[in-house]
């Protein structure tokens, strides 16, 4: 058993039979048919789907990479998706309410209801087969790297054979739970993830002598001028990460990348909402706990390895390990995080944060592997192979694309080495595509071909920025994200407008609002629609607000101690969240 003890292995072994047990009580009520597998008959509580929101987004792979972005970027190397607080809002403002007014299934069935003809369901098809296995695997591909690199530190194990115990673990109760299971688990799996998070965070604080001991030890290991770099919220000078970076992040990044308007997973969960105001409600939720919550832990964990662990190699530059067997070797940043589980947390603690790690991947993969397959069997297999089947065979083959999905992630894992490159990766291939994603809910002139367009070009440039140039993330976003602009932007003008009746039925039926919409708006009298009003422009602003006020201001008082700093930014921050309430509590009561 490796350098686990037995008690430690006992508390791992009792949560993952725990998990399965829920999977196998919870699969009649999951697989009565595909609307309770994918969607929970949309019966879920706001707490509930934004609990499991972010428990998705704590997978194994987070506390390695954000402590390893800590000692290779310092602090500032967070804003990569720290950045994500501007969309988040946004989301939450403007987003949410239409995603659970539309009633689909999944985002990608949205291309046929907001737009029409062969491009709709060509993009729709496109989108199930890239997001699903290409998009999904290499997300669980660097997700089961984490957990490799914890299964091989702590047991010796290699990736193979690591990589194929962790798609075990999952995959049973995934795919006979379906989305009921997946969000269940995923409230327990946050407890125990961020709790065990948080004691390991206070014990090596405690063990290593404190906050003020870490930083007088980074400016010796490090020297002064590097150690302010990586202790500093913005970047100071270009030895950790350069200014560059965090202008690109906070003023490109998080509205052009990705899935800019709640896409993805999180869409999942708030199409399967109660209602609009669960949806809204839950989004909210999701991402104060995403930001605020589950930060500093990890930061600060960062700082700590980075002293206990690593050094700069004064003749190259280059980062090395400092101690061990290994001692002089180019070093993996990324494993500094389950060093400081092995080294420092005692027996039952040590079982209690690797199962809790066990949590944290699973939460993740199960999301992974029941979004995959609504994807797969919602918008190809029933869409496109097999459209007149009783519900049964399509919960069927929903745990057959679950399998299939797993096994796609399993091989994506071998060819990876780094869970942060992986990261940079996946954002710049969708450079650009955001703002459709962004406009498409907003202005009736986007088509398929737009998305098309966009998604094509953004590809294409990164892997010839990757392939031909020196040009590397997230400089490439300067070149991409306008080549992508001016490509989609002029191809939705030289292609046909979607059909007036598909814009008018999506109109009547998610009632979007704003100038964007005017032209299709005039020709429907007494269509009441949402106006984008300077309430929801407020909400997000406030709510940006009150996040980043809140996390700073917890940051800063418990790295640097109480302090004038500290104490305004959590004013600025309630004050925030105040106005927040009151924006939602009036509209509450308006509608």
């Amino acid at each position: 058993m490796g350098v686990i003890p037995v008690i430690d292995w006992i508390i791992v072994v009792g949560y993952i039979i725990a998990a399965i047990v829920i999977g196998i009580i919870l699969s009649k009520k999951a697989t009565a048919d595909t609307n309770s597998y994918f969607v929970s008959s949309r019966n879920l509580p706001w707490w509930l789907l934004g609990t499991s929101m972010v428990a998705t987004t704590f997978a194994a792979d987070t506390p390695l990479a954000v402590s390893g972005l800590v000692i290779k970027q310092g602090i500032a190397g967070n804003w990569y998706w720290w950045s994500g607080v501007l969309s988040g809002m946004l989301g939450v403002f403007l987003y949410s309410h239409l995603w659970r007014r539309s009633e689909i299934v999944t985002d990608t069935e949205l291309v046929e209801l907001r737009y029409s003809g062969k491009g709709a369901a060509v993009l729709r098809g496109f989108r199930a087969l890239y997001f699903s296995i290409i998009y999904n695997s290499i997300v669980m591909g660097w997700v089961n790297l984490a957990m490799a690199k914890i299964l091989s530190e702590t047991l010796g194990l290699p990736k193979l054979q690591a990589t194929g115990l962790c798609f075990l673990i999952t995959v049973v109760y995934t795919a006979s739970a379906g989305l009921w299971g997946v969000v269940l688990t995923d409230f327990l799996q946050f407890a125990i993830a961020m709790g065990g998070s948080i004691i390991m965070t206070i014990i090596v604080v405690s063990k290593t002598g404190g906050m003020g001991e870490i930083f007088a030890k980074l400016a010796t290991i490090y020297g002064p001028q590097r150690a302010s770099s990586m202790t500093s919220l913005i970047p100071t000078n270009a030895l950790v990460m350069p200014l560059g970076f965090f202008l690109i992040y906070i003023g490109l990044q998080w509205w052009t990348t990705g899935n800019t308007d709640g896409g993805g997973y999180f869409a999942q969960r708030m199409l399967a909402a109660k209602n609009e105001f669960h949806a809204k409600l839950g989004f909210l939720w999701g991402n104060i706990a995403h930001y605020i919550l589950r930060s500093w832990p990890w930061v600060i964990c960062g700082l700590a390895a980075a002293v206990i662990y690593y050094k700069i190699d004064p003749s190259t530059g280059n980062l090395v390990y400092a101690v061990g067997k290994k001692a002089g070797q180019i070093a993996d940043p990324e494993v500094g995080y389950i060093r400081l589980m092995i080294d420092y947390l005692p027996s039952g603690l040590l079982g209690l944060m690797l199962a809790s790690f066990v949590a944290a991947y699973m939460s993740t993969i199960d999301t992974q592997l029941n979004w995959g397959a609504s994807y797969l069997i919602n918008d190809f297999y029933k869409r496109f192979i097999v459209k007149n089947a009783n519900e049964n065979h399509y919960v069927t083959m929903s745990i057959i694309a679950t399998i299939f999905i797993a096994l796609c992630g399993v091989g994506m894992t071998l060819l990876m080495n780094s869970i942060s490159g992986a990261w940079f990766l996946l954002t710049a291939i969708n450079a650009g595509i955001g703002v459709v994603y962004l406009l498409r809910w907003y202005w009736w002139r986007i088509n398929a071909y737009s998305e098309i367009a966009a998604m094509a070009t953004a590809f294409v440039v990164a892997f010839i920025l990757f392939k031909f140039t020196k040009i590397k993330f997230p400089v490439s976003l300067l070149y991409s994200v306008p080549i992508t602009f001016v490509v989609w932007i002029t191809v939705t003008f030289l292609t046909p407008p979607v059909e007036e009746k598909k814009l008018f039925s999506f109109y009547k039926k998610v009632r979007p609002g704003g100038p964007g919409w005017k032209k299709i708006a005039l020709q429907i009298p007494g269509c009441e629609n949402d106006k984008i009003g300077v309430y929801k422009i407020l909400g997000w602003i406030f709510g940006v607000i009150a996040v980043y006020g809140v996390m700073f201001g917890i940051g800063s008082w418990v790295i640097h101690g109480l302090s004038t700093t500290s104490g305004v930014l959590l004013i600025l921050g309630i004050f925030g969240f105040y106005k927040v309430y009151r924006i939602l509590a009036n509209e509450r009561k308006l509608s």
